[in-house]
């Protein structure tokens, strides 16, 4: 079995721990308003396998098999190597669940997809007295340039208009629908993100796309991120 069809969660855009009603939202998203479902002019192959996906995944006790056999070393026809040690509990990537150690600083990575690790701040005080991006203590803020979006399991990079920024999250104009709970990392000139999609709607000119900031990076160098609140 290719790795793809074994990886129903990426296909879904979800994490391995989101519950029915985000798988649910998450496939009714890609097959209607994303245009994957054939009779809107889809793949069928595309939708073939966001069904098998869904089909396994809406099924408790085949989700529970599934979710087993990811667990599962693979099979190996060479020479035996040391076992890997198991995963510990502790933090992890949200955008590829790598487990890490320690406290992440503001530069600190993934050292498996590279994503930003530092988790973001949730208010003023957190970040030091300042604000992202925009008037003094304004909650959310005009913010206009272009956006890099990565979609776990997707080699692709999307790009996508950023409209507005606030310590609570982002939202952009996409081309596409967005499910509910898909994780996604975003880059700027001024910033890299991981953040999660909390709605998407539809616009004339595409999908605004709403996201709230898990974790964030500054650009080294970057202006007009942080003002401060205190001046």
């Amino acid at each position: 079995m290719s790795r793809e069809r074994r990886n129903h969660y990426r296909l879904l855009y979800v994490q391995p721990e989101a519950p029915f009603e985000v798988i649910k939202a998450a496939y009714r998203a890609l097959m209607g308003s994303a245009r994957v479902h054939p009779d809107l002019g889809g793949d069928n192959e595309q939708a073939a396998r966001l069904n098998a996906a869904y089909a396994v995944l809406s099924d408790p006790e085949r989700r529970r098999v599934y979710d087993q056999s990811l667990r599962r070393p693979p099979r190996s026809a060479g020479p035996a190597t040391p076992a890997a040690a198991p995963p510990t509990a502790g933090p992890a990537c949200h955008y590829c669940q790598r487990s890490y150690r320690g406290t992440p600083g503001p530069d600190t990575r993934c050292a498996g997809c590279g994503s930003p690790l530092h988790p973001a701040p949730r208010d003023a005080r957190q970040a030091g007295g300042s604000e992202l991006l925009g008037r003094r203590r304004g909650e959310r803020f005009a913010c206009q340039g272009s956006i890099e979006l990565r979609l776990p399991g997707d080699p692709l990079i999307h790009t996508a208009r950023l409209r507005d920024l606030s310590f609570n999250g982002l939202s952009l104009l996409h081309t596409e629908a967005l499910p509910s709970g898909a994780v996604m990392r975003v880059q700027t000139e001024q910033f890299e993100a991981v953040v999660q999609v909390v709605g998407s709607r539809r616009q004339v000119a595409g999908h605004t796309v709403h996201a709230r900031l898990l974790t964030l990076r500054l650009q080294r160098g970057a202006r007009g991120v942080y003002v401060n609140t205190q001046a």
